[in-house]
């Protein structure tokens, strides 16, 4: 037995001699393999995903990404700027492994992509309402308390969900228009109009379009308002067969936002920690 201990220990001390050789003579350790990542954002979603003046990928989104690459040793996130319909396509069809354009979780997308167990970002979604109507309909209650009128929502966003899950839980409900799809701008001047009195928007949205100098509706800044009434959370959206990558996504993600570095991401890109919106409900 002593005998046995003993070659241990020579073994051993053989070992660390021969490691140590190694480092006086420069020979480095096997490197960790690497696995190259497809990332793809969308191009057109200032301040969440959105190319800088250097053609690079920016944006909340993006910036939250890298900080999870960085804290992934074993990978290195190779990014691709495109539009908002060939991330979806391009995850879906495995040319991407991720993809990041402020997006929420539906029951309907996780049947055709797989989302991570952490969410990495917080949306500021609320009312975009006639400015000298703010009072009557600046919330959930009031809209249906006044009787207002929704633009309809598809039923895939993640702001239909919201809307859903109110009317299971009050009286009276909201009427829930559902929409496949219609243009941004359009929605925003059937409020201006009247033909509807809210259009639930996130905050960036209405930034870039109204209160923009130059944005699509800048002429009508003044009539229209947003009001905030709670965050959405944001995720990844990864391929199916993408299990190992998310599962790593979800360690480094826990660790960035419990640090603080997201919500200082966020201040960055949105001028307000968006995940305090968290603590605000939709009501």
């Amino acid at each position: 037995m002593i005998k046995k201990r003993m070659i241990q220990i020579i073994v051993l001390s053989l070992t660390t001699v021969v490691a140590g050789v190694f480092a006086i003579l420069g020979f480095a350790r096997p490197a960790q393999a690497v696995t190259t990542v497809k990332v793809a954002y969308a191009t057109t979603n200032y301040p969440i995903t959105y190319q800088n003046s250097n053609k690079q990928g920016d944006g909340y989104d993006v910036a939250i990404m890298k900080a999870v690459d960085k804290a992934l040793p074993q990978y290195k996130f190779k990014y691709t700027g495109t539009s908002d319909d060939d991330v979806l396509i391009g995850v879906k069809s495995g040319k991407y492994a991720v993809g990041v354009k402020n997006i929420f979780y539906t029951a309907d997308r996780a049947k055709t992509y797989l989302f991570p167990k952490n969410y990495f970002g917080v949306s500021d979604s609320g009312f975009v309402v006639r400015t000298k109507d703010k009072a009557k309909y600046d919330s959930l209650k009031k809209l249906t308390k006044n009787h207002g009128k929704l633009v309809p929502i598809a039923p895939q966003n993640g702001q239909y969900a919201v809307i859903a899950d109110y009317n299971k839980k009050h009286t009276p409900k909201i009427k829930l228009g559902s929409a496949d799809t219609f243009v941004v701008s359009d929605a925003l001047k059937w409020v201006n109009e009247g033909r509807y009195d809210a259009f639930f928007a996130i905050k960036p949205m209405f930034q870039a379009n109204v209160e923009k100098k130059n944005g699509a509706n800048a002429d009508l800044k003044g009539k229209l308002t947003y009001v905030t009434l709670g965050g959405i959370k944001t995720y990844p959206l990864f391929n199916k067969d993408q299990k190992k990558l998310a599962a790593a996504y979800d360690q480094a993600i826990k660790k960035i936002i419990a640090s603080g570095e997201a919500s200082k991401i966020s201040k960055k890109y949105f001028g307000q920690d968006n995940f305090k919106l968290l603590n605000q409900k939709f009501d």
